[in-house]
C-alpha cells in the first residue's frame, strides 16, 4: 500500500539510496485525555514512513519547539494532543515556523488542544465542542484533487469517535463532510466537516478528524488519507490545487431534540394561566419563575420530517439563551406564526423577536430578557430594531409609513442614534414578512459593531457602532454576547436555526 513520495538515484541507473522525501515530527503531549490509541498511530505513522521514503521523528517533549530543532522539518504533526501543551515561548516558535512556510497535520484530538491560543485556532481550523459514540458512518469526499483524498471513494464507510466542532475557520478549504444521516449525534447538519486543509500565514494546514480508534491505524484507506495529508503539509505534493476563492463557511445547527446549546429562563406568569404553584403576575411585575425550569414546556423541539422544529407557546414570557456568547456570525432560521395568542398581548399583534449581544443578568428586563439589541420579529414590523439597554446608530428618517409616524430606516438618510438616551425603535425599511402561516427567512449578520437585519433575502436595516454603557457611565463597543429568542405572547416555530462564523460580510449582503 505504499504511496512515495519521490526518490533519487544515480545518472547512470545505478541503485543509490534515495534522499528522504522530507523529515516529519510526529508531537503527541496532551495535557488532557489521552488516547490510548496514541502507541499504535505512532507505529503506523513511522511504518507508513518507512515504506515511503519519510523520515519521521516522535516527541511528547514541548521543548522541542525551538527554532533550532524546528528547523529540521518540512511538517509537524499533532497526534491527538489535549489541552495546553506548549508554553508562550514554543508557541511564538512554532508561529514562526509556519510562518517559514512550513507544515502542519493535525490528527483527531488536535483541535482539542490549545483553546486559549487564537493563533491556533486558526491554524487547525477549529475546535472540539463534544462528541457521540463509536459508531459506524458514511463520509461524502467532496473534493478529490487533494493527495489526502484522491484514492478515497466518493462515500467512504468508517468507524470512528465522530467529532462535532465550534470556533470553524470560515477559510478553511473542505475536502471530506460527515452524512449525518448515517449515525447519531452529530450537530451540523448538511454541511459537518470532518477532513480539510488551508494555507495559513505562510505555511500549510491539514487536519482530519478520524484516528480515536486502534482500528482507524490498520485502516489501508486511513493511512492513505494521513499519508496524503503529510504529503501536503510538508510540501510534497505536485497538486495543481484551485481552493474556492470565497471561505468555505461552515454553518453549525444550533437545534437538537434537547436543546444542548440552550438555555431557559421564564417570566412571570400570567393571571389568567391555570399554573398552580407559581406565583402569577401580569406577565412583566412578580415573579419570573426562572432559570431551566419550564413547566409548560413554553419552548419545546417537536419533529416535522425527522428534523428538529423549535415550538414556542407565548403562554408565558421567556427567553432561550445560547449558552455561549458569540461575536462575528451569520445567523439563520425560518420563522412562521402559529395560531394562538396569550396575554398580556391577547389583542395585539403577534409579537416574538431575537436579542443579539445579550449579557449580564437573566431577568433585567420585564423580570425576563437580558439587556441586548434586538431584531424584532412582530407581525408586519419584522425587522424592526429595539434598543434593550445598549445603543446603535442607523440611517433613518422619521416619517408616516402604513399610518405610523415614527423612525424608518432608510440608507439613503443620515446616522440617527437610538438607544441610551435616544429613542427606543427604529422601524424596517419595508414590510418583506410572508403572509400568516407561511414560512419566512430569518438573518442576523453580525461583524464587529455592525449588523444586518434580513428578511426573506432583503437588507431591511442596516445598524453600526454598537455600544453599551459600563459601569463606570462611560460607552463602549458591544460586539458579542448571547443571542437570546423571545416568547412574547404568541406561539411561533422556527426551524432550520444554523450560524456560521464569519470574517467580512458576505458578499451577497455588501
Amino acid at each position: 500500500m505504499a504511496l512515495p513520495f519521490y526518490s533519487c538515484s544515480s545518472e547512470k541507473g545505478t541503485a543509490a539510496e534515495p534522499e528522504p522525501a522530507a523529515r516529519i515530527l510526529v508531537f503527541y503531549k496532551t495535557a488532557g485525555f489521552y488516547h490510548s490509541s496514541i502507541p499504535v498511530a505512532i507505529a503506523a505513522l513511522q511504518k507508513l514512513g518507512a515504506e515511503n521514503n519519510l523520515v519521521v521523528d516522535t516527541t511528547k517533549v514541548a521543548a522541542q519547539f525551538n527554532p533550532a530543532n524546528l528547523a529540521r522539518y518540512k511538517a509537524v504533526v499533532f497526534l491527538s494532543t489535549t489541552g495546553d501543551v506548549l508554553d508562550n515561548t514554543q508557541q511564538q516558535a512554532f508561529e514562526q515556523y509556519i510562518s517559514a512556510g512550513n507544515g502542519f497535520v493535525g490528527i483527531h484530538a488536535a483541535t482539542d488542544t490549545e483553546y486559549d491560543w487564537p493563533w491556533y485556532n486558526g491554524l487547525v481550523g477549529a475546535y472540539f465542542k463534544d462528541h457521540p459514540a463509536i459508531q459506524p458512518a458514511t463520509i461524502q469526499v467532496i473534493d478529490k484533487n487533494h493527495d489526502a483524498t484522491a484514492s478515497l471513494p466518493d462515500t467512504w464507510q468508517r468507524t470512528d469517535e465522530w467529532y462535532n466542532f465550534r470556533s470553524l475557520d470560515p477559510g478553511v478549504q473542505v475536502l471530506a463532510n460527515l452524512d449525518e444521516q448515517t449515525y447519531s449525534g452529530g450537530s451540523h447538519g448538511s454541511s459537518h466537516p470532518i477532513a480539510w486543509y488551508h494555507g495559513y500565514q505562510g505555511g500549510r494546514a491539514f487536519y482530519t478528524a478520524g484516528g480515536h480508534t486502534n482500528e482507524s491505524y490498520q485502516e489501508p484507506l486511513f493511512l492513505q488519507h494521513l499519508l496524503g495529508g503529510i504529503r501536503y503539509a510538508a510540501g510534497a505534493s505536485t497538486r495543481v490545487m484551485t481552493p474556492s476563492p470565497n471561505p468555505t463557511y461552515l454553518w453549525n445547527n444550533m437545534l437538537d431534540q434537547n436543546l444542548t446549546q440552550w438555555d431557559k429562563f421564564i417570566g412571570v406568569p400570567h393571571y389568567t394561566l391555570n399554573l398552580p404553584g407559581y406565583p402569577l403576575g401580569d406577565g412583566m411585575n412578580g415573579t419570573p419563575i426562572g432559570l431551566n425550569n419550564d413547566p409548560l414546556q413554553v419552548f419545546k423541539v417537536e419533529q416535522e420530517n425527522g428534523k428538529p422544529v423549535l415550538h414556542i407557546s407565548g403562554q408565558i414570557y421567556g427567553g432561550l439563551s445560547t449558552k455561549q456568547e458569540l461575536g462575528n456570525y451569520h445567523f439563520k432560521a425560518e420563522f412562521k406564526w402559529g395560531t394562538r395568542k396569550y396575554e398580556p398581548r391577547l389583542t395585539a399583534k403577534r409579537d416574538n423577536g431575537i436579542l443579539y449581544h445579550a449579557k449580564g443578568n437573566h431577568g433585567a428586563f420585564w423580570n425576563v430578557w437580558m439587556l441586548s439589541q434586538e431584531m424584532q420579529i412582530q407581525e408586519d414590523d419584522m425587522g424592526d430594531y429595539f434598543a434593550i439597554g445598549p445603543g446603535m446608530d442607523i440611517r433613518a428618517a422619521y416619517r408616516t409609513e402604513d399610518n405610523e409616524l415614527d423612525w424608518i430606516y432608510d440608507p439613503a438618510a443620515p446616522l440617527k442614534s437610538f438607544g441610551i438616551g435616544q429613542p427606543g425603535r427604529c422601524r424596517r425599511g419595508r414590510n418583506r414578512e410572508r403572509p400568516l402561516g407561511q414560512w419566512n427567512t430569518i438573518e442576523l449578520i453580525c461583524l464587529g459593531p455592525k449588523s444586518l437585519h434580513i428578511i426573506n433575502g432583503e437588507v431591511v436595516m442596516v445598524l453600526e457602532n454598537s455600544r453599551e454603557t459600563k459601569p463606570d457611565g462611560s460607552q463602549g463597543p458591544l460586539t458579542n454576547g448571547k443571542i437570546q429568542i423571545q416568547s412574547e405572547g404568541a406561539e411561533a416555530y422556527y426551524r432550520n436555526m444554523q450560524i456560521r462564523p464569519i470574517t467580512a460580510i458576505p458578499v451577497e449582503y455588501r
